[in-house]
């Protein structure tokens, strides 16, 4: 599971995801060119429910732009997506 709570967004939202188990993930914020925006999380995640907090900015720490954002979590083979709508 994936997921985002407030969405559409402004200045930040919560992505909340659920393991089924243990697994090496990466969490990352691509922009509708499908580049990378930014890279939230990596690593070993246990079993469960986690969060993580966008604050709207990229890895170089600048504001984006308003607009359509999809989250992409990848772990073991698999990808779940969300679409994260950013206004201003």
């Amino acid at each position: 599971y994936l997921g985002n709570y407030p969405n559409p967004f402004n200045p930040a939202t919560t992505l909340r995801f659920t393991l089924p188990a243990n697994a090496d993930i990466s969490l990352d914020i691509y922009n509708v060119k499908g580049q990378k925006v930014r890279s939230l999380k990596s690593g070993n995640y246990s079993a469960g429910t986690h969060t993580c907090l966008w604050d709207a900015k990229d890895d170089s720490g600048s504001r984006v732009a308003r607009g359509l954002y999809f989250a992409m979590l990848s772990y073991q083979g698999n990808q779940l997506s969300r679409k994260l709508l950013l206004m201003k």
